[in-house]
């Protein structure tokens, strides 16, 4: 009986071992049938290597593909204009990153002289989460309207995504308020978002807006805390997501909202828009890239008069 072994290996790596044998013949494997059957074992080497990295790319592609579909639902829920609004300037906007997220933003002008701001982000960072905000979406723009205080509309909106969340193992932090052009007065409440601030047109102080309020998702019947206050003439609203308080540098070192609020009191001159794009120039030198690693939105709306 004679033996022939040949190691398969890919770049000095082991993978296994091709073998023959022969029961009868003796003088089979000659040193010309050595040479072709290490030759062999070589060939089926780079056959299994080309064989993983074609699965690869095919799991790329899908992902990549996975990941377009995702930004496209994504970006079509964002506003397709900014809304003509008595007494107020407005803008916004949601930059995405390379990996799609799921922020999202609206304005949502009532027949009362109101008008609804809302921002949020979801976690998740695929089809499943932009297919939960589209649904988000949906409720707001069903049911804000019809509710009539911003804590009545979180709560409502936490009773209806739960099971929906709980299932996909997701959860959404939201800020929701009401603007009273009449009285000037704005009324809000949080899902554990990013606290907004208001930019004082005199003083340029920044103040928080957070009150109470548990991410949508974690927990059934959530009381959500409804704060308010008042506005004035050149008073400036921001609204943000984590991903411009989260940038880094190349040093891990986060943008913050100390430095947030800082370049909100040196620009608060500027118009909404302006205000944004200062805002985005100053957070990309910042992390010295023109990518973020996470979605970042921004609402800005001025009191005019």
């Amino acid at each position: 009986m004679s033996f022939a072994h040949a190691p398969i290996t890919i770049e000095g790596d082991p993978l296994g071992i091709l073998s023959a044998f022969s029961k009868s013949a003796k003088g089979i494997f000659t040193e010309e049938f050595t040479e072709l059957f290490k030759s062999l074992a070589g060939q089926i080497g780079v056959a299994w290597r080309n064989a993983k990295q074609t699965e690869k790319l095919i799991e790329a592609r899908e992902k990549e593909r996975e990941m377009e579909i995702a930004r496209t639902i994504q970006l079509s829920l964002l506003p397709a204009s900014i809304p003509q609004f008595s007494g107020v300037s407005l803008a916004g906007i949601c930059v995405p990153a390379r990996e799609v997220g799921g922020d999202y933003y609206d304005f949502l002008p009532g027949e009362d002289d109101t008008l609804d701001l809302v921002i949020a982000d979801v976690s998740g960072h695929n089809v499943g989460a932009a297919l939960i905000m589209t649904e988000t979406r949906t409720l707001i723009q069903a049911k804000a309207q019809g509710l009539r205080s911003a804590s009545e509309t979180v709560h409502t909106l936490n009773e209806f995504l739960y099971d929906d969340l709980n299932r996909a193992e997701l959860f959404i932090t939201l800020f929701y308020l009401k603007y009273h052009s009449g009285t000037r007065q704005l009324s809000f409440a949080s899902a554990g978002h990013n606290p907004p601030v208001i930019v004082r047109s005199g003083s340029g102080v920044c103040e928080r807006l957070d009150p109470d309020g548990l991410i949508l998702g974690i927990k059934r019947g959530v009381s959500f805390e409804e704060q308010k206050v008042q506005l004035h003439p050149g008073d400036l609203l921001v609204l943000y997501t984590d991903g411009i308080t989260e940038a880094e540098d190349r040093e891990g070192a986060f943008f913050g909202e100390d430095r947030l609020c800082g370049l909100l009191r040196e620009h608060r001159h500027l118009s909404p828009q302006q205000l944004i794009d200062q805002l985005l120039q100053e957070a990309r030198h910042f992390s010295r890239s023109k990518n973020f690693n996470d979605d970042v939105t921004l609402v800005v709306m001025r009191v005019d008069h």
